[in-house]
């Protein structure tokens, strides 16, 4: 008898080992990729940890270093979810088939314009160029300050500069999108062309711009506002501009993956990505959340171009692989 018992409770522990195994484990984090900065995902993994008692591992990588990982990995992609990125990958995973759509309550009041309507991806925020101009710089070497992308083009500025590259940096895609989008092609690769005999140097990301400019090591970048705007908080000797011409702009994205093995941990950390609280902690960190009532827009928006954000999904690839041709090394 007790050897029936015992053989019992062993069949019993060992299926739910395997229901464990099979499900994932409790207490197993979700894998999450990103690409925000660390001091800001840092402060958004703590909120969500605590308030949804989900357990996150998350990897860091620029908009272009982790699209490529993701295509690399397809289908059998090595996280759970994506919290932060470009909406132009937004669609193109879409596209691809890599996102599990999820129609959460929690994202109702948010505007349809900000969302996929079939739940496949979520915009937290929303982003822009600005330029960084080192006033301690421009007042030393005798420069004009820039007032529109036309100015920076000035052989007063050569080796000035300094500019995200956007093979692995989702802010310079958006600079070069907008550039093609209000130029055209054809106008746009000469501006381009034109513009790197001014940069100094190109940067891996797209807030090392602002943060060379606030160093001093040069007097003018093109970065993101929160970027340009955090070091003027610091008190930092830089000023900010908008482009006369307008900028574009882009949503800060999460989905979940399809192939995600814990897709209800995903979903409850998806919705609490649309409340409230979430969406506070965000305007900490980012000028806009698409969330109703938490910041306003209404003194930039004005500057925004009409940017096509399917136009960045579609034409990316052919347009980085002429961006390499002409201006990587």
């Amino acid at each position: 008898m007790k050897k029936t018992i015992m053989f019992l409770v062993l069949m019993t522990t060992m299926v739910i080992i395997t229901a464990c195994g099979e499900s994932g484990s409790s207490d197993e984090p979700l894998q999450v990729y990103t690409h925000n900065d660390s001091e800001e995902m840092d402060a958004m993994v703590e909120n969500i940890e605590e308030n949804t008692g989900v357990q996150l591992d998350v990897l860091r990588l620029s908009s272009g270093e982790g699209w490529s990982r993701i295509e690399a990995e397809a289908p059998e992609i090595g996280a759970d979810m994506q919290i932060g990125m470009l909406h132009g990958f937004g669609m193109k995973a879409e596209e691809e088939g890599y996102l599990l759509p999820y129609e959460s309550e929690q994202w109702e009041d948010v505007p349809d314009k900000f969302k996929q309507e079939d739940g496949e991806w979520y915009g937290t925020s929303f982003w822009y160029n600005m330029i960084a101009v080192n006033e301690d710089i421009i007042e030393d070497k005798g420069l004009d300050v820039p007032q529109s992308w036309e100015d920076l083009l000035d052989p007063q500025y050569e080796g000035e500069i300094a500019l995200p590259d956007p093979g692995t940096s989702g802010t310079a895609f958006l600079i070069v999108s907008t550039i093609m989008q209000q130029m055209g092609e054809e106008e746009g690769w000469d501006y381009f062309e034109q513009l790197d005999k001014n940069v100094g140097q190109y940067t891996k990301s797209g807030s090392a711009p602002a943060q060379l400019v606030a160093q001093g090591e040069y007097a003018i970048g093109v970065s993101w506002d929160q970027a340009v705007l955090d070091y003027i908080d610091e008190g930092y000797p830089i000023k900010s501009v908008m482009p006369e011409e307008g900028v574009g702009y882009s949503l800060d994205v999460a989905w979940i993956f399809e192939n995600t093995d814990q897709p209800e941990k995903a979903k409850e950390v998806m919705d609490y990505l649309g409340s409230q609280d979430f969406m506070e902690l965000s305007a900490e960190y980012r000028s806009m959340v698409t969330k109703p009532g938490i910041t306003d827009d209404s003194n930039v928006s004005d500057n925004f171009i009409d940017y096509d954000a399917q136009w960045d999904a579609d034409n990316r690839d052919r347009i980085m692989e002429e961006w390499q041709n002409k201006f990587s090394n």
